[in-house]
């Protein structure tokens, strides 16, 4: 059994800002109760979301049931590895350094405030992924046109691949703007900075 197209949408809304916005605050009220690092805050929240994300799976994994429930459950694992690598902690990274050199932070503020950002980039990235349908009769993968061949895939549309890129540079380049942009503004005013 298979997991219905339907659902792809959601899946990658979840694996976007869902994870996002939930470490996201995980870490921000880790960090003001305790007096540690945010990067130990966010490690933490990191590691709560990973543990979700595997009670997750294994639910998928028996409701799912059938010949093929490995596959499903494989599947999932896989596209949960692929997204804490592109679609978290990369973005992070990458967010950490623009922050510290636009704005001249430390980066222990930097990667809070990259943090911060992060939800924000990912609303863009499930955008993008559902822009063309809608979250009901369509998404990226509906996109047609143009095919080629890539990496042994016979029949990959173009505009698939120039969205996939689009969200590819914006899931790691968005934290660091958002980020940049909301310390530029002062948003540490609306007491993220303080404790």
């Amino acid at each position: 059994m298979a997991l219905p197209l339907g659902l792809l949408p959601v899946f990658v809304l979840a694996l976007t800002v869902g994870v996002a916005t939930v470490v996201t605050l995980g870490a921000h009220l880790l960090w003001r109760g305790w007096d540690r690092p945010f990067q130990f805050a966010l490690q933490r929240a990191f590691f709560a979301a990973g543990v979700f994300y595997l009670g997750v799976t294994v639910v998928v994994w028996v409701v799912a049931g059938g010949s093929s429930m490995w596959e499903v459950a494989a599947t999932i694992l896989v596209a949960g590895v692929a997204a804490a690598v592109v679609l978290w902690t990369l973005p992070l990274l990458v967010g950490q350094r623009l922050v510290a050199r636009f704005q001249q932070l430390d980066s222990e503020t930097a990667l809070r405030f990259a943090t911060y950002g992060w939800p924000i980039a990912m609303l863009v990235v499930a955008t993008l992924f559902v822009a063309p349908g809608g979250l009901t009769d369509g998404h990226l993968f509906s996109l047609g046109g143009p095919q080629m061949c890539l990496v042994g895939f016979c029949g990959v549309s173009r505009a698939v691949v120039a969205v996939v890129v689009l969200q590819v540079v914006v899931a790691l380049v968005g934290p660091g703007l958002v980020g940049a942009g909301l310390y530029a503004t002062r948003w540490d005013a609306l007491s993220l900075d303080g404790r």
